[in-house]
């Protein structure tokens, strides 16, 4: 099953991030703790690493964009299947 993933908080004072870089790419392989990707907040550049393993399935928030903590920015599948069938659900 695909899972959703929010932009996690960092700090106290922590309400939103900027997508700086995304490391991994759709349709990649990932393993719990690696770096997928870069976010900006108003104190600091941190590395955002793979809540899960399987397959990385999308990007929800752009290079650039910013949102709020809480907020979905990652979609990660089990394996190749339900990677497959998320993707069918999405039509792409």
């Amino acid at each position: 099953m695909a899972q959703a993933y929010p932009l996690p908080k960092w700090g106290v004072t922590m309400e939103e991030g900027t997508i700086v870089e995304w490391k991994v790419q759709p349709g990649e392989p990932v393993e719990v703790d690696q770096v997928i990707g870069q976010v900006e907040t108003d104190k600091i550049t941190v590395e955002f690493v793979s809540p899960a393993k399987g397959i990385l399935t999308a990007h929800l928030v752009e290079v650039g964009e910013t949102v709020a903590c809480g907020v979905d920015i990652i979609v990660i599948a089990d394996d190749e299947q339900d990677y497959e069938a998320y993707r069918a659900s999405k039509g792409t």
